[in-house]
Parts: C-alpha cells; sequence; structure tokens
C-alpha cells in the first residue's frame, strides 16, 4: 500500500477531504517481525546446564 492509497482509505474511513489528512499528519507504520514472547527454560538449560542452576544460601553455624 502506497502513501497516497493509506491517505484515501483514511479519508473514506473518516469523511474527511484529503488536505484535513494530510495536514494531521497521518503515516504508515510496518512493525518488525517479532520472535515468540516467551522461552522454553527447558531448551536453554540443555544449552548452558550450570549456569541456571538455583543458589542455595548457606547455614551459618551456631558459635
Amino acid at each position: 500500500m502506497t502513501h497516497a492509497d493509506f491517505e484515501q482509505e483514511v479519508c473514506q474511513a473518516t469523511g474527511e477531504e484529503l488536505d484535513v489528512i494530510r495536514n494531521r499528519g497521518f503515516s504508515l507504520l510496518v512493525m518488525p517481525t517479532r520472535g515468540p514472547l516467551s522461552v522454553d527454560w527447558d531448551a536453554v538449560q540443555q544449552l548452558e546446564p550450570m549456569r541456571y542452576l538455583p543458589r542455595r544460601r548457606r547455614k551459618r553455624c551456631a558459635a
């Protein structure tokens, strides 16, 4: 879709004149593709098994 096509679609959808739409500065944004928004921790741990081990608190000795 070209910018001119986009402006025409906005004009038809809003009922405004083309000059009004151009003065308001409408623009067409292209969103980048994203990967999944989740993490497979089992797969991560297989790649780096020792890095993600839980830390355990050390018990203090009674003096």
